[in-house]
C-alpha cells in the first residue's frame, strides 16, 4: 500500500467517527410511566480532573429523571475493585449496568456475571476485551491516537523527533491511543519516535516524563500527551527547559486551559475527547430502559482543534478547569 492510500486511510477513519457518532443531545428519553428503575455505575475512578467532570456531567443528566435511581462507585484504578463493586451493585437488583473499566482485562469477569444475570452492560469510556457487553459508548482511542500523529506531522513538516507521554499502563485508553499513534507514524518514516513515557494521566507525573524526555532529547521536536492534564505537565517542564512554543505539543483533550494554551501559541492542536461520554453512555443505558434497539458499538465524535479553529473552541475569560466538548 503507497503512503498516500495509508494517509488517506487514516482520514477515512476520522470521518467514519463522525459519520457513525451516536451524539444523543435532543429531546429527554420517555420511560415507561409509574416505573422506577435503578442504574449502577461501576467507574474506573475519580483519580484526575477529566473523570471528575465526567462523573459530574452524569449526575447532573440522572437528575432529569427522577423515576432513575443512580448508583456510582469509584474503583479507585483497581480492577480487583472494580469487580467487588459491580458485584455488590448487581447484588442490589439494579436494571442495567454501567462500566468504565480500570484496565482492558482485568475486569472481564463483570461482563460475564452480568450476562450471566441477564443485565444488559453498557461500557462507557475504556473497553473490556470480553466483549459480552450489550453497547458500548466511548472515545475512539486509536483513532484519536492516530489524529494526532496526523497533526504532528502537518505541523512538522512530516520529518522531526517527537516523544509520547502516556496515561495508565494497561488501561484499554492508553493501549489504543499508542496503538494508533505507533500505526500512523508507519506512514511518516521521517517522524522518529524517540521515547515513550508514562504520566498516568497525572499532571505531576507528566512534568516528571517531559523532563526526562528532554533531558535525553536535547534536540525533541514535538510531544504528544495522551490527555489535557498530562500536556499540562507537559508544558510546565518545557517552560522551565526554555522550550515552550519550540517543541510542538499535541494532546487529546478538550479541556479550556489546552484551547488557552493553543491560542497563546504554546501549544499546538489538540484532538478533543468529549467529556460528555459519561452522559452518553448514561442516555444510552436509559434508551435501553426504554426498550430502545441500539446499535453495539456507539464511537462518539472528536474534531480537532489548532490555530485555524481554535476561536470557535476556546473561552478565554471562562475556568481553565472547564470542559468545551
Amino acid at each position: 500500500m503507497s503512503k498516500m492510500r495509508s494517509v488517506a486511510g487514516i482520514w477515512t477513519a476520522m470521518v467514519m467517527i463522525l459519520l457513525f457518532s451516536t451524539w444523543a443531545m435532543g429531546q429527554d428519553i420517555k420511560l415507561p410511566a409509574g416505573t422506577k428503575f435503578t442504574v449502577g455505575w461501576s467507574n474506573a475512578s475519580l483519580g484526575n480532573p477529566w473523570r471528575i467532570a465526567m462523573v459530574k456531567m452524569v449526575e447532573e443528566e440522572a437528575k432529569k429523571y427522577p423515576s432513575v435511581n443512580l448508583l456510582i462507585t469509584n474503583a479507585e484504578d483497581k480492577a480487583a475493585k472494580q469487580i467487588s463493586d459491580a458485584e455488590d451493585l448487581m447484588a442490589k437488583g439494579i436494571n442495567i449496568l454501567m462500566l468504565s473499566p480500570t484496565t482492558l482485562h482485568g475486569v472481564n469477569p463483570v461482563v460475564d456475571k452480568a450476562a450471566e444475570k441477564k443485565i444488559p452492560l453498557v461500557v462507557v469510556q475504556r473497553e473490556t476485551s470480553n466483549k459480552n457487553y450489550t453497547a458500548l459508548v466511548g472515545n475512539e482511542d486509536v483513532s484519536l491516537g492516530m489524529m494526532t500523529v496526523v497533526e504532528m506531522a502537518r505541523i512538522l513538516g512530516n520529518e522531526g523527533k517527537i516523544a509520547v507521554v502516556e496515561g495508565i499502563a494497561g488501561a484499554s485508553s492508553t493501549l489504543g491511543r499508542t496503538q494508533g499513534i505507533k500505526s500512523a507514524l508507519a506512514n511518516f518514516p521521517n517522524l522518529k519516535l524517540v521515547s515513550l513515557q508514562p504520566g498516568d494521566y497525572q499532571e505531576a507525573k507528566a512534568i516528571t516524563a517531559t523532563e526526562n524526555i528532554i533531558q535525553a532529547n536535547p534536540d525533541l521536536n514535538g510531544v504528544i500527551t495522551h490527555s489535557g492534564t498530562m500536556a499540562r505537565g507537559a508544558l510546565k517542564a518545557l517552560r522551565n527547559a526554555g522550550k515552550a512554543g519550540k517543541v510542538v505539543v499535541v494532546s487529546i483533550g478538550s479541556e479550556n486551559h489546552v484551547l488557552k494554551e493553543i491560542k497563546r501559541g504554546n501549544m499546538h492542536s489538540t484532538v478533543m475527547e468529549p467529556t460528555r461520554v459519561g452522559v452518553e453512555g448514561f442516555r444510552v443505558a436509559l434508551r435501553l430502559l426504554a426498550g430502545e434497539k441500539l446499535p453495539k458499538l456507539n464511537p462518539t465524535f472528536a474534531p480537532v482543534v489548532n490555530s485555524y479553529n481554535i476561536d470557535a473552541w476556546v473561552k478565554m475569560d471562562g475556568p481553565d478547569d472547564s470542559w468545551v466538548w
